[in-house]
């Protein structure tokens, strides 16, 4: 290269460089994380795994206590905690919140003693049970607010398979190739 071309590629990425930083720090729409606010379920050991939030600012999760026992909660838009989520027919210890639409609906699932997962819905306190027709294991991942929900499940093939049901109208799918594949959200 000529010494006529270095100078002139030198003045060049001089010239640029500041006007790039200059353009970059104008950014007017620029993204930021702000933490709002922190929260852990009540009581002492529990580790609190938030999963969801609607538009009413109801956050559902699970809890884990100091037992390894594994529940479900709600934290609603005023700060209030929901007593602890326990589907009546989880034998292990293991319920999760996943989901929960405006109306408060919440999904999830929960563990029975042959170590399957089972589909749930709890609204107004009464619990639904939700599996895929011919599943052995049916996680409900989320559920949006005219009720449609999605999630994950497992029949007789072994594969681990995702499904979403919109207007009671069941699709299940899968990503070929894939070691499993889930649908977390609608």
């Amino acid at each position: 290269m000529k010494p006529k071309q270095i100078i002139i590629s030198i003045l060049a990425v001089l010239f640029v460089f500041p006007l790039m930083g200059t353009f970059a720090q104008q950014a007017p729409n620029s993204g930021s994380i702000e933490v709002i606010t922190t929260f852990d379920y009540p009581g002492t050991g529990n580790l609190t795994l938030p999963q969801k939030i609607n538009e009413r600012g109801d956050i559902v999760g699970e809890f884990i206590d100091s037992n390894g026992v594994t529940r479900g909660f709600v934290r609603f838009s005023n700060g209030s905690f929901s007593a602890p989520i326990v589907e009546p027919n989880d034998t292990v210890g293991f319920t999760e919140g996943r989901g929960i639409n405006n109306s408060r609906t919440v999904c999830g699932d929960y563990a029975t003693s042959d170590g399957n997962l089972h589909g749930f819905f709890l609204s107004g306190g009464t619990f639904t049970e939700y599996d895929v027709p011919g599943a052995v294991f049916t996680a409900v991942l989320g559920i949006n607010n005219p009720a449609d929900f999605a999630g994950t499940f497992i029949d007789g093939s072994g594969i681990q398979q995702a499904f979403v049901s919109v207007g009671g109208t069941l699709t299940l799918f899968s990503v070929p190739a894939a070691v499993a594949t889930l649908a977390y959200d609608i």
